[in-house]
């Protein structure tokens, strides 16, 4: 059967969005499987005290947290990425979160990252989940440069003005999480003495800035669904378009 230029023109609707979800299923996977190893890890930990307590069951949860928050926020606005060819960028940048996502499980992981002690181990989670804020700040740019208004009809510019802007505010807590997790490792670094207490109070910040990422996903989903249902209704499909099934 010949190739038409018809039919590579709608290969390339889906092409960049099918991209991106098989990509992020292949790191959420390999994620997964690097959160299993670590999770064994620390439940058969022989380490001290703080070794073995809640601490690194917390920065384990916090590196799960990470996981569900990119993942989130991939499928929340993927469908919406307009026709194109991925580029060098649409590689790089998620295989560069999903490095920085596997360093949060490998500093929690003794046969990776030998450790003498827990403060080693706080300090190197800090500095990879500093990496992922980075990295996922670059990525979701890349995304609001691709969801241009141009590329869209003009019943949508609302929707599309909505879900850029939110971009913007994703942006904001990716540079947040980001700050907030190297002031943590760059403390450490400075040979800070810091108390248990602090450590707790550190990590917990860094949390609270991934549940809010995820609380925003969320209600960006939810506001974009009902902006795509108003467009349809004020410009329903010609007569003779074959509408799909319900």
């Amino acid at each position: 059967m010949t190739i038409t230029p018809a039919n590579l023109e709608d290969r390339l609707h889906a092409h960049l969005t099918n991209h991106y979800m098989q990509l992020h299923g292949m790191l959420v996977s390999v994620t997964l499987g690097a959160a299993g190893f670590a999770a064994a890890n620390i439940a058969t930990s022989t380490g001290g005290k703080e070794d073995s307590g809640l601490l690194p069951w917390i920065l384990w949860s916090g590196a799960l947290l990470a996981i569900l928050v990119v993942y989130t926020g991939t499928v929340t606005g993927v469908f919406a990425l307009p026709a194109g060819i991925p580029s060098v960028w649409d590689l790089v940048v998620p295989l560069a979160i999903g490095l920085a996502q596997f360093m949060l499980f490998g500093a929690l992981t003794r046969s990776v990252a030998h450790f003498t002690t827990s403060y080693g181990m706080v300090r190197a989670w800090f500095f990879a989940m500093a990496a992922f804020g980075a990295f996922a700040t670059v990525g979701i740019l890349r995304a609001r440069h691709l969801v241009n208004v141009t590329s869209y009809h003009a019943t949508l510019t609302d929707g599309v003005k909505y879900y850029r802007s939110r971009l913007m505010s994703d942006v904001a807590g990716a540079g947040a999480l980001t700050l907030v997790s190297a002031v943590g490792g760059g403390l450490r670094v400075g040979g800070a003495d810091i108390s248990q207490f602090w450590t707790y109070v550190n990590v917990s910040a860094v949390l609270l800035v991934l549940t809010i990422g995820l609380v925003m996903h969320h209600t960006t989903g939810k506001e974009l669904r009902k902006k795509i249902r108003d467009a349809s209704v004020s410009n329903p499909p010609p007569p003779g378009y074959p509408i799909p099934p319900a």
